[in-house]
């Protein structure tokens, strides 16, 4: 996905922080217009999660919109997710920023051939309730 018109409409909890403010937009199980993002001001960055649909959505630019969007409930089936939290920065009334590491097993040359896990994805999934978050 490289256009913001293709994100989904959802009650993201998460940030959005556009080029012309000092600090990010709180999102608290709010909808975001997207369509309404123009070439200036632009998103720097946003980390949105969509707890009904158990989505996670990381958007960047730099120079132009990179948007990764991982779907919890679509896993590789022998993957593991390990909770990790994060104190914030910038991000009023939040106490906790939380992730879940997405490990995958794959074969290692260096290990004779066994299985070893890699850690592929750092996934945004909400704020202060780490644990409650499947």
């Amino acid at each position: 996905m490289n256009n913001l018109k293709q994100i989904p409409q959802g009650n993201y909890e998460g940030f959005i922080w556009m080029s012309n403010q000092k600090k990010p937009t709180i999102l608290k199980g709010e909808t975001f217009d997207f369509s309404r993002i123009t070439t200036n001001p632009f998103i720097i960055e946003a980390l949105l999660f969509d707890k009904e649909n158990n989505k996670s959505i990381h958007i960047r630019h730099t120079g132009k919109y990179y948007i990764h969007t991982i779907d919890l409930n679509n896993l590789p089936q022998d993957s593991e997710l390990v909770e990790t939290e994060y104190l914030p920065h910038r991000l009023e009334n939040v106490k906790k920023v939380c992730f879940k590491e997405l490990w995958i097993p794959e074969d290692d040359p260096l290990c004779e051939g066994w299985p070893v896990l890699t850690m592929k994805a750092l996934i945004f999934v909400g704020f202060d309730n780490c644990h409650q978050i499947k």
